[in-house]
C-alpha cells in the first residue's frame, strides 16, 4: 500500500504492520482469525495515524499489505520468526510444513517488493535533491508479560540521536510521556526495516512506537493526530 507516491516531501513514512489480511484464498479458523485482529497480527491503528500524518504533511506512505503473521516486513529474512508458526498460543495453520520454498515464495512476492518500493521512493527524493527522513510507525500494547508499559510513545533510534531528541521534545510539548528506545531498542536491532534503509542510503532514521491505548481509535485517536503531526514537523524543521 503507497499514498501519495509523487510527494517531493523529504518526509518518508512506513508502516510494516499496517494490516491484518492473508493472500486471498487462505483458510483461517474462527480463533486464528481473533489472533490475526489483535497486536499479534497487526498493529493496531499505526496505519490509520500513519495516513493522518501523510495527510497533514503531504507525505509519502508506505503501509505492509499483509498480516505480520504471513510474514513479518519488520524482520530480516534470516530472521526465525520472519514467518511464525504460532502466535498468543495459536497454531498458524497457513504457516504449518513450510518448506524453503514456500517461504522463498513469501519473501519474493511480499517482503521483497515492500522494501524496493521504500528504495525507489527514497532514490527518486535523491535524483530531485531532496534528502529523505525516515520515520516508521508502530504501536505497542499497553500491557506486556504481566506488566503494565505505563507510557504513551517510544522513540527508538541506533544512530540518530539528535534527531531522536528531537521528535521526543516534540511529543513532550504535546503532553505525552515518552522514553528512549522502549519498550523495544533500536540498538538491538529491533528497527530492522528502517534501519536497513536508513543505513543503506546514509539517512536518519527513527521508529515511533505508540501505546495502542492512545491510538486505538473515537475521540482519543482524533486528538492524538494532530499533535503527532506537530511533533513530526520538528524532524522537517532540522
Amino acid at each position: 500500500m503507497i499514498l501519495r507516491p509523487t510527494s517531493v516531501s523529504p518526509l518518508l513514512l512506513t508502516c510494516e504492520h499496517a494490516c491484518s489480511r492473508l493472500p486471498k484464498g487462505t483458510a483461517a479458523t474462527r480463533e486464528e482469525r481473533r489472533v490475526l485482529a489483535s497486536h499479534h497480527g497487526v498493529d493496531i491503528g499505526a496505519w490509520a495515524l500513519t495516513r493522518k500524518i501523510a495527510a497533514r504533511l503531504s507525505a509519502t506512505a508506505l503501509g505492509g499489505s499483509c498480516s505480520r503473521l504471513w510474514i513479518d516486513l519488520n524482520r530480516s529474512t534470516g530472521d526465525p520468526e520472519l514467518v511464525r508458526q504460532e502466535a498468543a498460543g495459536i497454531d498458524l495453520g497457513w504457516n504449518r510444513e513450510l518448506s524453503p520454498e514456500d517461504i522463498e515464495s513469501r519473501i519474493r512476492t511480499a517482503h521483497d517488493p515492500y522494501h524496493a518500493a521504500i528504495d525507489e521512493q527514497i532514490r527518486r527524493r535523491l535524483s530531485l535533491g531532496v534528502q529523505p527522513m525516515l520515520l516508521s510507525i508502530h504501536s505497542f500494547t499497553n500491557r506486556w508479560n504481566g506488566r503494565t508499559r505505563g507510557f504513551d510513545c517510544g522513540v527508538l533510534y541506533n544512530r540518530h540521536g539528535r534527531h531522536a531528541r528531537t521528535l521526543a521534545a516534540g511529543l513532550r510539548k504535546e503532553n505525552l510521556t515518552v522514553k528512549y528506545n522502549a519498550p523495544y531498542s533500536g540498538k538491538l536491532g529491533m528497527m530492522y526495516s528502517i534501519e536497513r534503509h536508513g543505513s543503506g542510503h546514509n539517512l536518519p532514521c527513527l521508529e515511533l512506537e505508540l501505546n495502542q491505548n492512545r491510538i486505538g481509535g473515537g475521540a482519543t485517536f482524533a486528538a492524538l493526530a494532530p499533535a503527532i503531526t506537530r511533533a513530526v514537523q520538528g524532524l522537517l524543521d532540522l
